[in-house]
This record gives structure tokens, sequence and C-alpha cells, in this order.
């Protein structure tokens, strides 16, 4: 190689040597301390006992779960419960809603914001119960809530404070403040 040739080949390698040298390092973005491991939308999961029963499902809007704290975090949370009498076989439905919830170690469900809980099977007493914060068991389906419930069913209608129902041993109680109205009027 001559003289005339290897001069542009020495100045390409000592231009790249200098755009290496003094190139400016590009700062990836730092990520919050507590950042999520997926964020989904319009979720939809169903979840089974171990003999392939569809224990519950729940539907939302959007989905946030940030596993360094075991949460997951919901918008516009629906749950459709299923509890199989296993006597009988029949299966009553319950649908839970509410603005907002909290999935903590993946059965404690913290439902916030008109609370709504009804039986789809219109087969028990109570038809509606609702609240503005409830907490909801899904391996056992027990709903608890400290503040103001108000139950509706045929022809009657109860308010108090503190709830405690299960919905396998078909079983509620309010705890304080207790208010029920029932109507004497034919179906």
């Amino acid at each position: 190689m001559n003289k005339k040739q290897s001069i542009p080949f020495i100045a390409l390698l000592i231009a790249f040597t200098l755009w290496v040298y003094f190139k400016p390092e590009v700062e990836l973005p730092a990520l919050p301390e507590h950042h999520p491991s997926y964020i989904a939308d319009n979720v939809r999961s169903d979840h089974f006992d171990q003999f392939g029963f569809n224990d519950y499902r729940v539907f939302a809007d959007k989905a946030t779960n940030y596993p360094e704290h075991d949460i997951t975090e919901f918008v516009q949370p629906k749950v459709i419960v299923y509890n199989k009498n296993d006597d009988t076989g029949e299966v009553t439905v319950w649908q839970l809603t509410s603005l907002t919830g909290t999935l903590k170690e993946n059965n404690n469900l913290l439902l916030s914001g008109d609370v709504l809980v009804k039986n789809l099977s219109e087969d028990q007493v109570v038809q509606t119960m609702s609240t503005e914060e409830a907490v909801v068991m899904l391996d056992t389906k027990v709903i608890t809530s400290d503040l103001k419930v108000t139950w509706t069913g045929p022809q009657m209608r109860q308010e108090g404070v503190g709830l405690w129902a299960s919905l396998v041993e078909e079983e509620m109680k309010l705890n304080s403040n207790i208010k029920a109205v029932y109507l004497n009027e034919p179906k």
C-alpha cells in the first residue's frame, strides 16, 4: 500500500477513534423505586379449585402488578364468585364490582368505591349489598367491611355499620346501628 492509498484509511481510523472517545454517553431513564412487573388492559383471569371447579373470575379495565409487595391493583374490577353446594350440587353466582381493587397475597381483595355485591342467581334472601369499601377473602369467600352497609332483598332493606358475610355458609350479619325495613307487599 503506498502513501496516497493509506492517508484516507488512516484519516478514517483517526476519525473513528475520536468518535468513540468523545461519543456522548446515552443515559438510560431510571426506573421508579417500585415499578410494576406488568400493566395489562381488559383483564380476565379464571381461578379453579383443586377439583377443577371454577371458583371465581376476575375482570378489570386495567391491572398493575407490583411483585416486590405481592400486590395487584385493578381499575373497575368485577369479580364473579361461584359457590357450589356440595349437598345439592346447585351453584350460586355472586358478582362483586367497585371502582378500584387491590389484591394482596393472591387471596385478599380490597374493593373500594361504590362496592356492590349482587346475587346473580337470585336464590338468596339477600340480593344486593352495597358499601364504600369491603375486603373479600377469595379462598374462603368471606366478605367484611367496617363501614356503613346496605342489604336489599325481596321485601326487605337493612342498613348497619360493619359487615361479615360468608358466601359458602350463606350467613350474613351487620355489627351495629342496624335499621331494618320489611315490606308486606305481594311480589
